[in-house]
This record gives structure tokens, sequence and C-alpha cells, in this order.
């Protein structure tokens, strides 16, 4: 009978007792745990910083200031190379050295923009009030048409002035794209470089897409601008400008770097011509350099 209540007695006092050394550990760790952060404090000053994205936003709304590092390398001047030049030379604007970005000012003129314009009549149709509804409606916000050099002087005259300014030859150019953009419209980030199976074997007699010329035919109050998020580079819309840049690297492959974008068009319409220019026939115009490609790890 006595042992049997000592042993309940012992028992009592373990009850009691493990608690007190569950808490007494708990509250050694804690201050263990305690003196180590104090310890990482005292060695490692906490530093604030913030993560810059790429400027989507700001390019598009042309808030995007670039470095005085950057602006300070670029530079403008008249182009005479050429016999042609040396009576009107081009108005160059370099926009990114590398990779090459350019303007070319003034290059067209309002009676080839009407002229290209009235070529798509047939083909684009304009958005406005309609009998059932006092909102305009857009039957497309993107559209286009080709016109190639036989179909009018203006366009031949465009292609042999694209020859002059840039130096290529476009013997394999694909045709003029005309396109017309309402409001609304806008273009997620690509490249003009070929990049399916598809075009690589419809393009196969003219090689990838050396480079793109990019008419301007009317002016833009809010947005359409077009953007080179990489290069923080937003070009707007000017009347008579062309934009000029390189979608390949000096190795013959595409450049990721020109993968371009652009912004949703805010207010009026917008009128612009493409032409992209292939490596072939220009293979000792813009030579490909192999010697700039990597190493092989």
């Amino acid at each position: 009978m006595k042992c049997k209540i000592l042993c309940n007695s012992i028992g009592q006092c373990l009850v009691t007792l493990v608690p007190l050394v569950v808490f007494a550990i708990v509250c050694i760790g804690a201050e263990e745990k305690d003196d180590v952060s104090a310890t990482k404090d005292a060695e490692y000053e906490v530093v604030n910083f913030t993560v810059r994205l790429e400027p989507y936003m700001e390019l598009c709304r042309g808030e995007y200031v670039q470095s005085p590092a950057v602006t300070s390398q670029l530079f403008c001047w008249y182009d005479v190379r050429n016999s042609h030049s040396t009576i009107s030379p081009s108005k160059v604007e370099v926009i990114s050295n590398e990779p090459f970005v350019a303007l070319f000012h003034g290059m067209l003129h309002d009676g080839e923009i009407a002229q290209l314009q009235s070529l798509g009549g047939t083909h684009i149709k304009h958005s406005g009030v309609t009998n059932d509804s006092w909102l305009p409606v857009f039957y497309d916000d993107h559209q286009t048409y080709t016109l190639h050099d036989r179909d009018h002087p203006v366009v031949e005259r465009l292609t042999q002035r694209i020859e002059k300014i840039t130096g290529l030859s476009c013997e394999t150019a694909e045709d003029l794209k005309v396109i017309y953009n309402e409001v609304g419209s806008f273009k997620t980030s690509e490249i003009d470089a070929i990049q399916t199976k598809e075009e690589f074997h419809r393009f196969a007699y003219s090689g990838d897409r050396l480079a793109t010329v990019l008419f301007f035919m009317n002016d833009v109050s809010k947005g359409g601008s077009i953007i080179f998020p990489k290069l923080h580079v937003a070009i707007p819309p000017r009347k008579g400008t062309v934009a000029f840049w390189y979608n390949l690297k000096a190795t013959g492959e595409a450049n990721p770097l020109m993968k371009y974008s652009i912004c949703p068009l805010l207010q009026d319409t917008k009128w612009t011509a493409k032409k992209l220019i292939h490596t072939r026939g220009n293979e000792l115009r813009h030579p490909c350099r192999p010697e700039s490609a990597p190493e092989p790890k």
C-alpha cells in the first residue's frame, strides 16, 4: 500500500515537472534564436532597393528617359553617300547604336501618302456612325493590303528610295504592306525575323528577313508608338518619317533584342507601310560575320 502511494506521488511529480522542463527548453531555444537574429542583424544591414521591370508602360506613355551615358553616344547626320543624296541628303537620326535602329526624316511626301491610301480604297472599311447606334463601330482595328512595284509607279519609287537610303538590295524583298489601324489596335511582342518552319520554307529562295523598313504616313496624337522594350526605345508615329532596323545579328541569327511591340492606339487612326528586306542579294552589301558567333562551351 505504501509503495503504491509512493508511485502515485512520483507520477504526480513527473506530471508537474515535465511541462516545466518543456517550457524551460522552449524559452532557452527562443533566447538562442533571438541571439542569432540579433547577431545577424548586427552583421548585415537591411538595404531597400527597387526592382525595375521592362518599361512597357513608361515607353508607351513617353515617360521613360534614357540615361546620359546612352544619349551621349547618339547622333544625327546628313547622308550623302550616293548621287541622289548629294542633291537631297537623307536626314538620319540614330536612336540605337547596337543593335542599329535609325530614323530617316522627310522620306514620304503628301502626294505619295494619298496615292498609297487610294490604292487600298477597295480593301479598307472606315468605322463610323451607323443607323442603329450613336457609337462608332470598328469593322476591324487592323487591316492590311499589299502592293507590288508593278501596281503603281509610286510603289516602285518607294522601293528605289529604300535601296538608296539603306544601301541594301530589295531584289528579294517582300511586297510593300500598307497597314491601317483604328482606336484600340495594338500588337504584342514579336520579331520580324523568320521564326516558323512554314515561313522558312516559304522564303527559302530569299533567305531570312534581314531588316525592316517602316513608313509612318500620318501623325498620331495619342498612342500607337513602336517600342523596343529591351533597348528602352520608343518611336512615336511622325508623318513622313521612316524607321529602319536590322532583325539579325552579325552571325545571321535572329536578334532577340529586336522584339518590338505596338502600343495601343488611343486616338485618331494610324497609317503605316512596311517593307521587309531579305538576306538573299545582300550577301556583299551586308555580309554575315561568323567570327562574331559565341565560342562553343
